[in-house]
């Protein structure tokens, strides 16, 4: 049966020839920070270090033989990278069946040999075999750590293992190994049901002469029954071997009477068992807050009141792994549904299936009631609300006698009903990680992961803000497989090359630039999502008074946050107006490179929705994308399109009206490291309430350039990357320009002049290229575009712009403001440089 690899690896990929004799003995460690998830065995494996790889002349998954005290197994040797130099780290079940102890220091390990696992002596070294198949093979439970047949459900016992041995496992006689059997009970499948558990389940060993317990399984529920021991009794095989594979094809397993032998250590096998897959586990400040308050309102007391807790969070923040963490510390177990599995096409069904679950549940008392992903019915369903309401507090008042607490998880808690919310005894919030907590989780995360020298964690920490633990894990495993698939590429399947590719085999910031790219358009972020802008202030040309202003506003809070620890209110609103194309949204965005904050940048329509409701929801949404991306500057374009004067009866349905009081209490609530800048072109259409003090503090005017010295710093900067003819003279050109040219005019003048330089120059290669297949009328080859921008350097590809483009483009160019206009928004800067002086 033996499946079969073949490799080019002569020496390192081969079955160990009979005269190898490299034998090693190596420390015994017994505890690891992780375990790698190698390979599918749990029991033949161990993890060693790549010198010791190599000293041993193997390369990881080969096999190798460990002996203790005159007693020898065969098992595959892995490369595990928390493991140190001389040392081994042995499954616990290989511990127990080659009798080690913690007293035991050392163990041999050398290469497997031919002979050891059945392999032909004459077999090619350059194919390595699985160890030989066992026709029949005969396992007992150990009576001592597994129930009787008549009370162990029988069916799922050998359902467990004829899904363990779907995969091949290296067993011999006498082994001991283990199988963790779940209870499962699909909603579709299978109806309630009562079934005995053992007693030691729910009370330990110590539980005296207590029967075991019938109970009553929810639909659908997964109850991890018990950790089973086997013992390997017969093993029958046409060769012999040290160990053999047995899988459920090729080989007939039969199961005999329990017997009784000395037991493994139940809870290390129990954690090496469920601990096996590579799962980071961060427990942040705030995540440990969070699971301490429910560990603290789930511990029993002595009041009789429902215990009812409403978890609320953005999605992948942990919340299910802190219910299960905190009901792991008080030692219940947890009882799981969707909420959409307990809905129906029927309202009377529903409210029958959550009475079902809340009684199924009061059987495995004492326990925990997860409801995740509540609530699925539609928020203005108000009679249907009251309904499901009622059925809450009936049931509530049933668990309380039992000592069932509910725990319900959603998203947002303001999406819920009111007379749903308010059934809830405690409310608990997670907000999105801070930054600290974001580089606790990036260092957990990256703990088993080599890292380039050029990733810079605390920068990837501040880059990442308002991310999710879920969404920084998939991060770094999407950095990680754009590495693997990189690697993949550039190695080729020589002697070494594989092993020692492993030690070079680390993330780079390429890589999670890739990632963070990825995930842009799939982040939970939605609207506007948060990013550090690149835009240097060398690319705003003047207003230098403006920047002064907003820099005073946005940095000294951030810079002395002592200056503000009395109480006093930081002032966080700042209005840009004037006339359009004057650079309102270039210079917040230069504001937020500058200050190194993330920026959200929202314009008004977006926001707002023809469904009641919704356009307040996405004001709410969009600060508080704000708060989880702090600092940030949240920077709303065309303001007066968002918050107009209220009561004007603009619209029937009072919308716009509803959306200024939302967003004015937004405003008004804590933006601590928020700084909001709003933009408009119309500043006596916006709502008066928001350019009170506390709210838009500071009304700076962003006007043209009142003189030429100010217009050549705008064309300075807007052609600072261009390669301009020494002969320009961009003084004379601004004398042909305007007074009352904007910066988006003066954007367009220099865009059309290189565009001009563009096609000039192109011209230019296409005469040339014409011109030389005419001279060389009879080559075989004639010249192409291609082949001409090949051979030019790097200078010659730079396109100069000259004079004569910017005239040609000025030509074409006509003024975005009128004189009129102008004068219009010289009025409204008097109106409200006034209203900001009195201020």
């Amino acid at each position: 049966m033996a499946a079969l690899w073949v490799s080019s690896f002569t020496k390192l990929h081969g079955a160990s020839s009979p005269t190898r004799s490299t034998q090693l003995k190596l420390r015994v460690v017994y505890e690891l920070p992780e375990v790698p998830d190698t390979l599918h065995e749990v029991t033949a494996i161990v993890f060693v270090s790549l010198p010791t790889l190599r000293r041993l002349g193997i390369i990881s998954e080969a096999f190798v033989v460990v002996a203790n005290a005159g007693k020898e197994r065969v098992a595959r040797a892995c490369f595990g990278p928390h493991v140190p130099d001389n040392a081994v780290f042995l499954s616990p079940f290989l511990e127990f069946n080659i009798g080690l102890h913690k007293t035991t220091g050392m163990v041999d390990v050398r290469p497997a040999t031919n002979a050891d696992i059945g392999v032909p002596l004459n077999a090619s070294i350059k194919a390595i075999t699985m160890p030989p198949a066992a026709k029949r093979v005969e396992i007992s439970p150990l009576l001592v750590l597994t129930s009787t047949p008549d009370v162990l459900h029988q069916e799922l016992l050998l359902q467990t293992i004829r899904q363990y041995f779907s995969t091949p496992r290296l067993l011999r006689q006498g082994d001991v190994f283990g199988i963790i059997v779940y209870d499962v009970y699909p909603s579709e499948q299978v109806t309630a049901g009562v079934v005995d558990v053992p007693a030691e389940v729910f009370h330990g060993d110590d539980h005296g002469e207590i029967s075991n317990v019938s109970i009553v399984i929810p639909n659908p529920l997964q109850i991890p029954i018990d950790i089973v021991f086997f013992s390997v009794q017969v093993v029958e095989a046409p060769v012999s071997s040290l160990v053999y594979t047995i899988t459920c094809e090729d080989t007939t397993l039969i199961q005999t009477k329990p017997i009784t032998l000395r037991i493994p250590t139940e809870a290390r096998m129990r954690k090496f068992l469920t601990d096996r897959c590579t799962k980071a586990h961060t427990m942040t400040n705030q995540l440990t807050a969070t699971t301490q308050s429910l560990v603290e309102l789930l511990h029993p007391t002595s009041l009789s009141i429902p215990m009812s807790i409403l978890l609320s969070g953005p999605a992948g923040i942990g919340k299910k792994s802190m219910i299960y963490d905190a009901a792991a510390s008080l030692g219940l177990y947890v009882v799981e549904v969707c909420f959409t599995e307990l809905t129906s096409s029927s309202e009377l069904q529903m409210l029958e299936n959550i009475r079902q679950i809340v009684a199924k549940a009061e059987q495995l008392s004492p326990c925990v009631l997860f409801i995740n992903r509540f609530f699925a019915i539609d928020k203005d369903n108000e009679e249907a609300a009251l309904r499901i309401g009622a059925t809450l507090v009936e049931c509530l008042d049933i668990m309380d006698r039992s000592s069932v607490p509910l725990i319900a998880t959603v998203e947002d808690a303001n999406e819920l009903p009111a007379t749903i919310r308010q059934c809830f005894l405690y409310e608990l919030a997670i907000e999105a990680p801070s930054e600290a907590e974001r580089l606790e989780m990036l260092r957990v995360l990256t703990a088993s992961s080599a890292l380039d020298l050029d990733v810079d964690l605390n920068d990837l920490a501040h880059r990442t803000a308002g991310r999710t633990f879920g969404e920084l894990r998939a991060l770094i495993a999407d950095a990680s497989s754009f590495r693997l698939a990189a690697m993949d590429e550039l190695t080729t399947i020589e002697d070494d090359v594989l092993v020692d590719s492993l030690t070079t085999l680390s993330i780079r910031m390429e890589d999670i630039e890739r990632a963070l790219k990825e995930q842009e358009t799939k982040s939970s972020l939605g609207l506007g999502n948060a990013s550090i802008p690149n835009i240097k202030w060398e690319d705003v040309g003047g207003l230098d008074h403006v920047k002064d202003e907003i820099l005073d506003m946005v940095q000294l809070p951030l810079k002395h946050p002592e200056l503000f620890a009395s109480g006093v209110r930081q002032r966080s609103g700042i209005l840009l107006y004037g006339p359009p194309g004057t650079g309102k949204t270039l210079l917040a965005k230069a504001i937020a490179t500058e200050c190194n904050m993330n920026f959200i940048s929202v314009k008004g329509p977006e926001l707002l929705n023809m469904y009641i409701g919704e356009s307040e929801k996405n004001v709410r949404h969009v600060f508080q994308m704000a708060r989880n991306a702090r600092p940030c500057i949240l920077f709303f374009d065309e303001l007066d399109s968002l918050a107009p004067m209220r009561g004007r009866g603009s619209d029937s349905g009072g919308v716009m009206d509803r959306v200024v009081s939302q967003l004015l209490t937004e405003i008004d609530s804590n933006l601590n490291q928020v700084f909001v800048i709003g933009a408009t072109n119309r500043p006596d259409l916006i709502e008066s309430a928001l350019l009170r003090p506390g709210r838009f503090d500071r009304l700076l005017y962003l006007g043209i350039c009142s003189d030429k010295a100010a217009q050549l710093k705008v064309v300075q900067a807007l052609t600072r990357k261009f390669s301009l003819a020494p002969s320009i003279n961009l003084e004379k050109i601004l004398a042909s320009c305007p007074l009352h040219f904007t910066g988006a005019d003066f954007y367009a003048l220099c865009s059309i002049a290189l565009a001009n330089a563009i096609k000039d120059r192109v011209l230019q290669l296409d005469a040339y290229i014409q011109s030389t297949n005419l001279e060389d009328c009879y080559s075989a080859r004639p010249l192409t575009p291609a082949m001409v921008l090949d051979k030019m350097t790097p200078q010659e590809l730079q396109v100069q712009v000259t004079t004569k483009h910017f005239e040609h483009a000025l030509a074409s160019i006509v003024p975005s403001v009128s004189p009129s206009e102008l004068a219009h928004y010289e009025k409204l800067r008097k109106q409200f440089s006034s209203l900001d002086a009195a201020k």
